[in-house]
């Protein structure tokens, strides 16, 4: 956007050695800006940038202004609205073993919950589903508002934080054993109920768009740094990926794309169903499953038998607008 621009002009006609003097004085909307480490920021004249708290990296408004970024470092505090929590080395990685964490207080009492968008977010993957080497924890939020221990690749990934029933401080904690190469930005935004960012109450994660994908914690094998690459399914989750019903659309179809495992196990080790088949209902899925429109999904297939009954084949699953739920408490190979 081109910044305004007015002049004032300042002259005394009857004094012939007086110069004509010019002051320009320029204006700019305070608009979203990406920053020269990649992060967005608010395009702020510098002097306002720095009262605020935060800090300049690279121009904007055609270089009348800055581009200002609010970071959130290790062993730090903040209040702030919106802001980034990165590694010490961001936007490189950082080699440290680190114990990092990051204390946020909620901006007002309106503030209902907390998003949290993994723009980078590469740890150890996890082990046989646990994330023994390295974690990122989230405390301080709602009693009943359990987030999952997070390792391994979660780039482009979010979650919901619930937090209007306390008072904060909300803790924001990577903790790492060794010292190998941890990649981390995580943009930090407060939400109060009417923001349009706002997730219904109970789902950790919320879509918005028309189309898109789904996929699980850890599920990606693209590294920005090379790290070690296990695409695998944690433990104990049980959550909701919720997604917005537009006001011409009644119903979703949820079709599998890629690698799906979910695999349950009988009482002497062995798979409840063939590999390579899906699974549907209790029967099949007796402790680990997606539940869609009301009926549990397992197996390497992603199909209930609704259009297709070859359970071999994945098919489109259509259904309503209630949630997609996933509930995996036992130790499993899933993806």
């Amino acid at each position: 956007m081109k910044p305004r621009q007015s002049k004032q002009l300042n002259s005394k006609p009857k004094s012939k050695t007086r110069f004509l003097e010019v002051f320009q004085v320029v204006e700019f909307d305070h608009v979203s800006c990406v920053s020269s480490s990649g992060l967005e920021g608010t395009c702020l004249p510098e002097a306002e940038c720095i009262e605020s708290g935060g800090s300049t990296m690279g121009t904007c408004a055609d270089g009348y202004g800055t581009c200002c970024v609010t970071q959130f470092a290790c062993d730090g505090r903040s209040a702030a609205e919106s802001g980034w929590f990165t590694n010490p080395d961001f936007p490189s990685p950082s080699t440290e073993r680190l114990s990092c964490a990051f204390a946020l207080d909620k901006a007002s009492e309106d503030v209902k919950q907390i998003r949290l968008d993994f723009s980078n977010f590469e740890l150890l993957p996890p082990t046989d589903g646990s994330c023994q080497y390295d974690q990122f924890i989230v405390s301080g939020q709602n009693l009943n508002n359990i987030i999952p221990i997070l390792c391994g690749i979660n780039s482009g990934q979010h979650v919901y934080i619930e937090v209007g029933d306390v008072e904060g401080p909300i803790y924001l904690t990577f903790q790492t054993v060794s010292s190998d190469s941890r990649l981390f930005s995580i943009k930090v935004s407060q939400l109060t109920s009417s923001d349009e960012l706002a997730a219904p109450s109970g789902c950790l994660q919320y879509y918005t768009e028309p189309q898109g994908y789904l996929e699980s914690f850890n599920y990606r094998d693209k590294s920005d740094i090379v790290i070690a690459r296990t695409p695998s399914y944690l433990n104990n989750l049980n959550y909701a990926m919720c997604i917005e019903r537009k006001a011409e659309t009644c119903s979703v179809t949820y079709t599998n794309t890629g690698t799906m495992e979910i695999v349950n196990y009988d009482t002497y080790g062995l798979p409840v169903i063939p590999p390579g088949q899906a699974g549907v209902e209790i029967l099949n899925c007796p402790n680990d499953w997606l539940l869609i429109t009301a009926t549990r999904l397992c197996g390497d297939r992603l199909n209930d038998g609704s259009v297709f009954q070859d359970f071999t084949v994945d098919a489109p699953i259509t259904g309503n607008f209630e949630y997609f739920h996933l509930l995996l408490p036992d130790l499993c190979n899933a993806l």
